[in-house]
């Protein structure tokens, strides 16, 4: 076996310098509130001698422009997620190890890549992209893996005699043996991994609690790891906490750019669309607002969302500042390519259902609607309106109603004929709805004023005649 580990110490500061790519920054610490000591150091508090562990009084006064963000685990995880995901189409046994760690299983992964250098250009190559800080390490058991990455080795090497050296140099201090475990064996003398690797499992046993035998036993890779590999969701979830509070709509459509580009990726990658997309505004003083933004089409582009998103959010009214977003995709749908002919025209930049969301974003889903044709030869019943969808099957079943010569305008009611006009063409018969009680017996004609202008008229078996349409 062969495990590549790697450590992200600033996952909540990277998650957060991300957002202002370009800007100009104070130091930035992330502080544990437990501890109240600092956790993550960003590059210009670093600069002014900040480190790990400090206390913030002490940072305060090396830097007045300090800025503190309170540690939070859930940012790390969601991190952790987001990068499981990316790294998942390039190799397949990944696995958390909270709160900062993904450990990967490699040796199967070799055969597809030829050897060591190429799988592990492939795994820079994902995490390029993403700009975080990181270490790493490859070691024959996870644990071995871990230590060497946490310990910043920063080297790829499938040597087993040089991962046995390295691992057995490290002191207790850098292993998760407990405080109380490490005195006792400092007691004895035992200082590196390599003293301990000197004591056999029984006499450990005989002196030390099982725990430490189950750990040396996995370190060594005598005893078998219980790894639980990830397997990554069907949809797309993202949580991402503002760097600044944000009390005016209009200023989210960053934030929000920065999730829909990974959604983008994410969806791109596996050949998907969605059609819906779910956003939760977090407020400091209120409950969430949440949003739901259709696409009739089914879009995968963060440049197609962000048009519809624009348009929302001038209708949108925060009751307080939003510290937080969550985005999460309804179900997706396989991409199929687009179906053009190659010697038609173009006709615009936007598809119908493209248009028909645009219009749903501005003005609301009920207050667009589409003209549909019934199978009703009445004309006051021939056609209605419907949600703007793609017409079914049914609708294609009324050829004989669209062949028919209809006009353009219809007169709602029918108006009585007051003028004179010539007859041109008919008669067309309707005697029809008498399953609904609305019965229709009518003789239709197309008929010409003495202006010259194109009537559809018909005359009632009491001979009363009405104008209905006008052609154009």
């Amino acid at each position: 076996m062969l495990w590549l580990y790697l450590d992200f110490p600033n996952l909540q500061l990277d998650a957060l310098l991300a957002q202002v790519q370009g800007e100009k920054m104070p130091p930035l610490v992330i502080l544990d509130q437990r501890s109240h000591n600092i956790v993550q150091v960003s590059a210009k508090a670093r600069a002014v001698g900040i480190n790990l562990n400090m206390g913030l009084g002490t940072a305060a006064a090396l830097a007045q422009d300090l800025q503190v963000v309170p540690y939070e685990p859930k940012i790390n995880d969601n991190k952790l997620q987001e990068i499981a995901e990316i790294l998942y189409l390039s190799t397949s046994d990944i696995s958390f190890f909270a709160p900062q760690g993904l450990l990967l299983r490699i040796n199967h992964m070799l055969r597809l890549y030829g050897d060591l250098a190429n799988y592990w250009q492939v795994i820079k190559n994902q995490l390029a992209p993403l700009k975080l800080t990181y270490h790493y390490a490859t070691g024959h058991s996870p644990l071995a893996a871990k230590i060497l990455a946490k310990k910043k080795w920063d080297t790829i090497s499938d040597d087993l005699r040089l991962l046995h050296h390295n691992i057995s140099q490290c002191q207790l201090y850098e292993t998760d043996i407990s405080p109380k475990t490490q005195q006792q064996l400092t007691r004895v003398g035992v200082r590196t991994i390599q003293d301990l690797f000197a004591i056999s499992f029984a006499d450990m046993a005989k002196r030390f609690d099982i725990g430490l035998v189950n750990y040396l036993g996995r370190l060594s890779a005598e005893f078998k790891h219980p790894i639980e590999f990830y397997h990554p969701p069907e949809i797309f979830k993202r949580y991402m906490e503002l760097l600044f509070d944000i009390d005016n709509s209009q200023f989210l459509h960053r934030p929000l750019g920065h999730l829909l580009q990974a959604l983008e990726q994410f969806l791109k990658l596996r050949d998907r669309l969605t059609q819906t997309l779910i956003i939760l505004f977090y407020q400091r003083e209120h409950e969430p607002i949440e949003w739901t933004i259709g696409s009739q089409q089914g879009e995968y582009l963060a440049s197609r969302w962000q048009a519809l998103i624009k348009i929302k959010l001038e209708q949108l009214r925060l009751d307080s500042a939003v510290y937080a977003i969550n985005l999460t995709t309804g179900q997706t749908q396989i991409r199929s390519p687009d179906k053009g002919d190659l010697f038609s025209a173009k006709q615009g930049t936007l598809s119908r259902l493209q248009l028909v969301s645009l219009l749903q974003a501005k003005l609301g889903e009920k207050a667009v609607m589409s003209p549909i044709v019934n199978d009703d030869y009445r004309p006051e019943h021939a056609a209605n309106y419907a949600p703007p969808v793609l017409l079914d099957e049914s609708n294609h079943n009324v050829s004989h109603i669209l062949q028919a010569m209809r006009p353009s305008f219809l007169l709602t009611p029918p108006q009585p004929l007051r003028e004179k006009v010539s007859i041109v063409h008919g008669p067309e018969r309707l005697n029809t709805g008498w399953w609904d009680n609305r019965t229709v017996v009518r003789d239709y004609y197309i008929a010409r004023n003495q202006q010259g202008q194109w009537y559809w008229v018909f005359k009632e078996q009491d001979a009363v005649w009405y104008l209905h349409g006008v052609f154009s």
